[in-house]
């Protein structure tokens, strides 16, 4: 009963990543513009402890610039997210450790094409290859942590039951 309720646990996230990537992605330009900018200009407001007196004016090209790292980070971030919890997802449904690479891998890759696609249609996004690349690196960095991770669980529970391995 364990393994099913981790089962439903990392399915239910990985589909909530996917709805969440959809909704970012089919948000227009000016209302993802808006997102974006805002968080780059409170995190910059709060880095540099500016308060509205001293003005963002003369650092708008400083923000504009960490506005593109700002979203560029936010692909790489969510598609990690969601290699992450597929390759869970996976791995309590296939029981096998051994072969969990490949399924998430091509999957995750697969839905960051098809939300790159999907932002073709939507007024003012574009498809953009460079933003695939960037989410599949996201995915290929969640699937390696979630591999670490359970190398690192392997390892201590070896030294616990003095090389016997149960996972």
């Amino acid at each position: 009963m364990k393994i099913k309720k981790i089962l439903y646990f990392w399915a239910a996230a990985s589909l909530i990543l996917m709805v969440l990537i959809f909704w970012f992605s089919s948000r227009t330009a000016e209302e993802s513009g808006e997102m974006s900018s805002s968080l780059t200009r409170g995190l910059f407001e709060r880095l540099w402890k500016l308060d509205e007196a001293d003005g963002i004016t003369p650092f708008i090209e400083i923000i504009d610039a960490l506005e593109v790292i700002v979203r560029k980070s936010a692909h790489f971030l969510i598609f990690f997210a969601l290699g992450f919890c597929v390759t869970n997802t996976v791995r309590y449904i296939t029981g096998n450790t051994k072969r969990v690479f490949l399924i998430p891998l091509i999957w995750c890759s697969f839905y960051a094409a098809t939300d790159e696609w999907h932002q073709f249609f939507v007024p003012g996004r574009a498809c953009m290859w460079q933003d695939w690349v960037i989410d599949t690196a996201g995915v290929l960095c969640g699937i390696g942590t979630a591999f670490l991770i359970l190398w690192i669980i392997k390892s201590l529970n070896r030294r616990k039951t003095g090389g016997a391995l149960e996972c």
